[in-house]
């Protein structure tokens, strides 16, 4: 007989969960701030379009790097305060980095920790949630980090774009109001930290089982497993090229020469994909990913027809039902993720599937070198084409394929 160390309380502290909530939001925040800003980077440091991808892509590294190791170790913590103060450390830091950034390495590090804290605070953020969160089988947990992670992401362009908008120091002043919230949140999250919580229940342990590996875990599972984290992968992948090169696309192909109205539009593409997200949960999930590629695949053909206008109306439009397919996508690719896991390594599993996705920090490179050697007309164009093809490969594929559990 063990006692389990780990604290469940089942009356906590509101302000508590709120700081814990605030401390995940700002690292979201902090990763979808420079959006709006990349042309200014990129002007005022004389940068390629691909030194401006690499900037992007180096924060998606830090956040591999972070949940690869932390993975094993964080869930046996019996103090996450251990994990969480270090984590908002380099959050804070790579904001401040960032706000200092007056070369490639500086935007590059500052990208890198910005990264890492990010994982990080994700794993124990997700972490204390469950632990001190009320006994409702992780509902409440969910619904926190879910409603973090929308508006982190959300927030970050809407605030730079104010800055630009404002002409309000938008190089440094949404970076330093991320350190203070940083700050104010760990501050918070520590001062309100449950001091006398309740102890599960002592259970006996069971005889240890060796969990299978990736290689084991994946045999049987077949193409709708594959599937579903590649359809995910394609999804962000796209978005990821919006966030690095849709701002100057916009300024040469749509004449948008006001980057914070940018922010603003991505702030209100990110919110779309976040309700979206809490509408599909009611939807069976492989009709959720059905019709998300399905927009998906009508947003490119909007996004091809806005370009060869000139409407930025038309591109508008086209956001806007790209942000219903971000986040139909996902739920769907998630819920059937977790129903195909049933019976296997389901962890192993899932951090295959985040593995996978992850990758999509990657994507923009190759179009930046695009960029760089053909301009931005014929790269955009040869890229919404691309997508489009993968895009209906996909759609295709999900419809003729029978996502549901295999027998093991």
């Amino acid at each position: 007989m063990s006692t389990n160390t780990h604290a469940c309380n089942k009356a906590p502290s509101r302000i508590f969960l709120v700081f814990l909530t605030l401390s995940l939001m700002v690292s979201l925040m902090n990763s979808s701030v420079p959006t709006p800003l990349y042309p200014f980077y990129k002007q005022q440091l004389q940068l390629s379009a691909v030194e401006l991808t690499l900037i992007f892509g180096v924060y998606g590294v830090g956040v591999l790097l972070s949940l690869l190791t932390l993975a094993g170790i964080a869930g046996r913590l019996p103090d996450l305060r251990k994990l969480l103060l270090p984590a908002a450390s380099l959050v804070v830091l790579g904001a401040w980095l960032f706000s200092q950034g007056n070369s490639l390495w500086q935007l590059g590090s500052g990208r890198l920790i910005a990264g890492l804290g990010s994982g990080a605070m994700t794993v124990g953020v997700n972490l204390a949630l469950l632990r001190f969160g009320p006994a409702d089988n992780g509902k409440l947990a969910a619904l926190l980090a879910t409603l973090a992670m929308v508006s982190g992401l959300a927030l970050g362009p809407l605030l730079s774009g104010a800055a630009l908008q404002l002409e309000l120091y938008p190089l440094m002043l949404p970076f330093w109001l991320i350190m203070l919230l940083g700050l104010a949140a760990c501050v918070g999250v520590l001062g309100c930290w449950p001091s006398a919580p309740t102890l599960a229940p002592t259970v006996a342990n069971p005889p240890p089982i060796k969990s299978p590996g990736l290689i084991q875990s994946l045999q049987g599972i077949g193409l709708p497993y594959h599937l579903c984290a590649w359809a995910v992968f394609f999804s962000w992948s796209f978005a990821a090229c919006v966030f690095v090169i849709g701002p100057g696309a916009a300024e040469q192909l749509l004449g948008l020469q006001d980057h914070g109205i940018f922010g603003y539009g991505i702030c209100a593409y990110l919110l779309i994909a976040g309700a979206s997200q809490l509408f599909c949960q009611r939807l069976e999930a492989r009709r959720a990913l059905l019709g998300g590629l399905l927009c998906q695949n009508l947003a490119f053909v909007m996004l091809l027809m806005a370009f060869y206008q000139g409407s930025l109306l038309l591109a508008v439009l086209a956001m806007i039902v790209g942000g219903y397919a971000y986040g139909a996508i996902f739920v769907g690719s998630a819920r059937l993720i977790n129903q195909l896991a049933q019976g296997r390594s389901h962890g192993t599993l899932i951090a295959y599937f985040y593995m996978t996705i992850y990758g999509f920090n990657a994507v923009p490179i190759p179009l930046g070198l695009l960029v760089d050697s053909s301009g931005m007309a014929r790269a955009i164009n040869s890229a919404l084409i691309v997508f489009l093809v993968l895009g209906s490969a996909l759609l295709l594929m999900a419809h003729r394929t029978r996502l549901a559990c295999p027998r093991p």
